[in-house]
C-alpha cells in the first residue's frame, strides 16, 4: 500500500505529516539495515521469490481513498509470507521491500513523489520485521513442512502483517485528511482483512509444499492468490461505480440548488415589493410608535426609581448589619462584667474585646460612605503593613463569645512564615470576622470551625471550614450575591440579611484577591480567600512599617551612590523622571527601548531599573523577562525593577507584580514619592550584592 497525497511536494505537506513520514522512514531504514542478510545460502530460491514478489506486486488495484489519488493495493504479501517461511525473516524483508518498490514504480497511474515511495518501502520493512518477530514469538518453526503446527504462528503473522501495514498507512492518511485514525482505518482498510488471511494462507501452503520439494504444487497454490487479486479488482470496480453514481447525484443536486437559488431570487424580488408596501404603512403607524416610545421611557424611569429605592434599602440594611455586629460582642462581654461572672483572665480579655469592638464600631461609622462605595464600585482602601496573625486574633476575639455560647471550638492553624501583608487592616478583619461569623452560625452545637493560614508562592491563603449542613448545590452559585439566602422562608433556622458574604466578596476583590467556596450538601463548607503578598503599592507608604516614605523634611530620601536606569520611549517622560531622581543625587542612565536598556545593562552597573510598560517593539514585561533570563550581565539579573506606567487599574498592578516587578507606580507621581521608592529598593539591592 502507498499512503499520502499524490501530486503534492514534500514542502506542501502539513508539518504533522512530514514528522510522521520522517519518523516511519527513519525506523524503516533502521529495521532494513539491522535485518539485511549477510549471506544468501539459497541464491536461486531467493532470486525466484524476489521475482515472484515483484510479479505479485504488479497485481494491484487503485484504491478510491480520499486524499490519496493513485494509492494501490496488491497481493504481494502472499509472496512475502512465503519467503518468511522458506528463507527466514531477513531474506523475506529484502524481498518484501523490493516488491513494494516495484508496486510504487511500475505501471502507476501517476508518478509517485520520491518520499512517498521511500515511505512505502520503510513501512514494508517495519511490517516485515514485526511479522517475523510475531511468527518467531508464537513458536513458528523455520522451513515448516506441515500445516497443522503452523496454524497458530501463521494466523499471528498474517494478523500482524495486516494491522501493522494498514495502521502505518492509515496514520499518514489520517494526518493528511485531518480525520480520526480509527475512522480512516475502519472505513478504508478493514474490508481487506479477509483477503489478507486468504492470500497469506495460500502463500503459507505454497511455502510448506516448497519445503517438501513439491515445487509444481507450490506453483498451483498461487491460483487463490490470483483469485484474491481478481476479487480486489471486482470490488474496487464496484466502488468506482458507486463513486460515479455519487458524482452524478452531486451534479443533479447542484442543478436543483441552482433552481432553488432562482426561486430565492424571485422571493427576494417579492420581498422588495413587500418592503415598499411596508414603507407606505410606516406613515400610518408613526403615531403609534411615538406612543410606544413614550411608554418605554416611562417604564424605564419607573424601573430606575425602583432600583434607586432598592439601593437605598440595601444601604440601610448594610448599615444596620455592620453596626449591630460589633455591638453584640460589646454587650455580651459588658453584661458578663456587670454580673461579675468572669475571672481575672477573662475580665482582661473582656476589656480588650469591648475596646476593640467599640473602636471597630467607631471605625464603621466613619466608613459608612465606604460601604456605599462598595455598592457603587468605588471603594477606597487605607493600606498599610498589617500582620495577618493579629488580624485573625482580633476577629476571633469578636466572635469567641458566640462560639463559646454554642460550645463551638475554633481551631487555628496559621503558618508563622506568613508575615506582613500590605492591605487595609480593618477590611481584612472584616473579611475574617464575616467568614468566622458565617461558619459559627451554621455549625451545630459542639462542632468545630477550622481556620488555616498559609503562604503559597506570592499569595496568602486563608481558609475557613465549618462542620455545618453545607450549601445546597443549586444555591452555591448565588452564595456571594447580596440579600440571597439558601432558606428565605419565615421559618428559617438562621437569621441575617444575607449581606456578610457579599461584603466579603467585594472586599477581597478590592484587595486584588479571589474567594471561592467548596461544599457538599450535608458535609460543611470551606471558604478560601487568596490575597497577593503585595496587592497594591501606595507610593506614600512604607510597606514594612506603614509610615509615610517622606512625611517630613527630616526623612527626605537620599539616593547617593545609587545608579538608576530609566527606560521610557517618551522623551519628555524620561527626561522629567531622570531630572527628578538627580535632584536627590542619584546617578541616572537612560534608554528609549528595551533593546537599548539591555545594552546599557550589559556594560553598566545598575542598582534599580525603572521602566515604562507600554513601549513599541518590546514592552516592559519583555524587558524584565530578558533581564531575569540573562546569564551575561552577572548580578544585573537580580536588579530590583519598578514599573512606572499609566496603566493604574488593580488588575494592571497585579499583573506587574506577578510578572516579577517589585513595585508598581502609577503616573503621574511626585518626585519625593518616586525617590523614596527607589531608595528603598536600591538599598536592599546594594546590601544583597
Amino acid at each position: 500500500m502507498t499512503p499520502l497525497r499524490n501530486g503534492l511536494t514534500w514542502a506542501e505537506q502539513p508539518r504533522a505529516v512530514r514528522v510522521y513520514v520522517g519518523a516511519v522512514i527513519a525506523v524503516g531504514a533502521i529495521a532494513f539495515a539491522a535485518s539485511f542478510p549477510v549471506s544468501f545460502p539459497r541464491p536461486l530460491l531467493f532470486a525466484g521469490l524476489l521475482v515472484l514478489a515483484c510479479v505479485t506486486s504488479s497485481w494491484k488495484v487503485n484504491l478510491p481513498i480520499a486524499l490519496s489519488s493513485g494509492s494501490t493495493l496488491s497481493v504481494s504479501y502472499a509472496a512475502d509470507l512465503m519467503a518468511l517461511l522458506v528463507l527466514g525473516p531477513r531474506h523475506a524483508l529484502v524481498i518484501a521491500v523490493a516488491g513494494v518498490w516495484t508496486q510504487c514504480t511500475y505501471s502507476v497511474r501517476q508518478p509517485y513523489p520520491l518520499y512517498r515511495s521511500v515511505f512505502s518501502a520503510a513501512a514494508e520493512a517495519i511490517t516485515m520485521a514485526a511479522t517475523g518477530a510475531a511468527y518467531a514469538w508464537l513458536g513458528g518453526p523455520p522451513a515448516p513442512r506441515e500445516l497443522v503446527p503452523l496454524a497458530r504462528p501463521l494466523v499471528g503473522a498474517v494478523a500482524t502483517y495486516f494491522f501493522v501495514n494498514t495502521g502505518l498507512v492509515a496514520g499518514a492518511i489520517a494526518l493528511s485528511s485531518r480525520r480520526r485514525f480509527s475512522y480512516v482505518w475502519r472505513e478504508d482498510f478493514l474490508w481487506s482483512g479477509s483477503s489478507f488471511m486468504v492470500a497469506g494462507s495460500a502463500g503459507a501452503a505454497a511455502a510448506v509444499v516448497l519445503n517438501r520439494g513439491e515445487h509444481w504444487i507450490a506453483i498451483v497454490m498461487f491460483a487463490p492468490i490470483y483469485l484474491t487479486y481478481r476479487t480486489y479488482r471486482i470490488f474496487v470496480g464496484r466502488l468506482e461505480d458507486e463513486q460515479r453514481h455519487v458524482e452524478e447525484t452531486t451534479r443533479l443536486h447542484a442543478e436543483a440548488m441552482g433552481a432553488l437559488s432562482q426561486a430565492r431570487d424571485a422571493e427576494r424580488a417579492l420581498a422588495t415589493e413587500k418592503e415598499r408596501l411596508a414603507a407606505a404603512l410606516a406613515e400610518m403607524t408613526h403615531l403609534q410608535q411615538l406612543r410606544k416610545q413614550l411608554l418605554e421611557r416611562e417604564q424605564a424611569a419607573r424601573a430606575a426609581a425602583e432600583r434607586a429605592n432598592s439601593l437605598k434599602d440595601q444601604f440601610l440594611a448594610i448599615v444596620s448589619h455592620e453596626l449591630r455586629t460589633p455591638l453584640n460582642a460589646v454587650l455580651g462581654w459588658a453584661d458578663m462584667l456587670r454580673r461579675g461572672t468572669l475571672d481575672d483572665a477573662k475580665r482582661t480579655r473582656a476589656s480588650h474585646a469591648i475596646y476593640d469592638g467599640a473602636r471597630r464600631q467607631s471605625q464603621l461609622i466613619d466608613d459608612l460612605l465606604d460601604v456605599a462605595r462598595i455598592m457603587s464600585g468605588k471603594l477606597r482602601l487605607a493600606r498599610a503593613a498589617v500582620d495577618m496573625h493579629d488580624i485573625i486574633r482580633a476577629a476571633i476575639d469578636v466572635i469567641q463569645t458566640v462560639a463559646d455560647a454554642k460550645r463551638i471550638q475554633i481551631v487555628v492553624n496559621a503558618e508563622p512564615s506568613v508575615g506582613a501583608l500590605y492591605a487595609d487592616g480593618a477590611r481584612l478583619q472584616q473579611i475574617v470576622w464575616n467568614l468566622l461569623s458565617n461558619a459559627v452560625k451554621f455549625t451545630p452545637e459542639g462542632g468545630a470551625v477550622h481556620l488555616a493560614l498559609r503562604r503559597t508562592n506570592n499569595l496568602v491563603e486563608l481558609s475557613v471550614t465549618d462542620t455545618g449542613p453545607g450549601i445546597p448545590a443549586d444555591f452555591i452559585g448565588s452564595v456571594f450575591e447580596p440579600f440571597r439566602q439558601a432558606d428565605g422562608s419565615t421559618t428559617r433556622a438562621h437569621g441575617g440579611l444575607g449581606l456578610g458574604l457579599a461584603i466579603v466578596k467585594h472586599l477581597v476583590d478590592a484587595h486584588g484577591g479571589t474567594i471561592v467556596v467548596n461544599s457538599a450538601d450535608g458535609h460543611g463548607a470551606t471558604f478560601i480567600v487568596r490575597l497577593p503578598i503585595v496587592a497594591v503599592y501606595n507610593p506614600g507608604v512604607d510597606p514594612a512599617s506603614g509610615r509615610g516614605l517622606a512625611d517630613d523634611e527630616e526623612d527626605a530620601p537620599t539616593l547617593d551612590g545609587l545608579r538608576v536606569l530609566v527606560v521610557d520611549d517618551d522623551d519628555q517622560n524620561r527626561e522629567v523622571v531622570t531630572a527628578s531622581l538627580e535632584t536627590y543625587r542619584a546617578a541616572t542612565l537612560q534608554a528609549s527601548s528595551a533593546a537599548e536598556a539591555l545594552e546599557v545593562l550589559a556594560r553598566e552597573r545598575v542598582d534599580v531599573l525603572l521602566t515604562d510598560v507600554a513601549m513599541p517593539g518590546a514592552d516592559g514585561y519583555a524587558l524584565l523577562r530578558a533581564l531575569r533570563a540573562s546569564t551575561k550581565t552577572g548580578v544585573s539579573a537580580s536588579i530590583p525593577a519598578i514599573a512606572l506606567t499609566a496603566f493604574a487599574r488593580p488588575e494592571d498592578r497585579h499583573h506587574a507584580l506577578e510578572a516579577g516587578f517589585q513595585l508598581h507606580l502609577a503616573k503621574p507621581i511626585e518626585a519625593r514619592t518616586l525617590a523614596a521608592a527607589v531608595a528603598r529598593l536600591g538599598k536592599v539591592h546594594v546590601n544583597v550584592t
